[in-house]
């Protein structure tokens, strides 16, 4: 008699775990490709990600997960190019070591995207000094708040997230720019 409650309360979360799953991977683009490397030496990465994606939410970027070293010696980075729902495309950098969180992105996990082209190319970008110079030291602040010890309460966390959130408005800053300024 007692293992028809627990039966039941199975059966209703088995039921609810696909809406969660679908839920999870509800992002604001849509992965057209990604590039792995430098500005000199990268290489197309977009089946390899969508590997990593399947089986991860998120990860921290290197080489050895990448699968290649396409500029030895050099600092790397991941360019995902991506559509917004409403057409506008965007460019997403991830510098080697960081955390990549696939919840931008729609279909994360299921790897159903990088299937059309991105309609630039690596240095599709004008220069923008300032804005690339405020995003250098920002990820330099990241970096120096992911090598500190203890969390110091969830503000250390907390600051990550902003300098994270500071670095993709100054990318958006970037590609705004890129197209409304001539």
């Amino acid at each position: 008699m007692r293992r028809i409650p627990f039966i039941l309360a199975s059966l209703i979360v088995l039921a609810l775990v696909p809406g969660v799953l679908v839920a999870q991977d509800q992002g604001r683009y849509s992965i057209l490709s990604a590039q792995y490397g430098t500005g000199e030496h990268h290489v197309d990465v977009t089946d390899r990600l969508r590997d990593i994606a399947r089986s991860d939410r998120s990860f921290r970027l290197d080489n050895r997960l990448m699968g290649v070293d396409p500029d030895r010696g050099r600092v790397k980075v991941l360019r995902i190019y991506a559509r917004e729902r409403d057409g506008d495309e965007r460019m997403f950098e991830y510098r080697e070591g960081q955390i990549i969180d696939g919840a931008l992105f729609t279909g994360w996990s299921r790897g159903d995207w990088g299937r059309s082209g991105w309609s630039g190319h690596w240095d599709a970008a004008r220069s923008q000094p300032n804005m690339e110079a405020a995003i250098e030291h920002l990820r330099a602040a990241q970096d120096s708040l992911q090598d500190a010890s203890s969390d110091k309460g969830g503000h250390r966390l907390r600051a990550l997230q902003l300098v994270q959130q500071a670095i993709q408005e100054a990318q958006e800053g970037i590609e705004y720019a890129n197209n409304h300024e001539r």
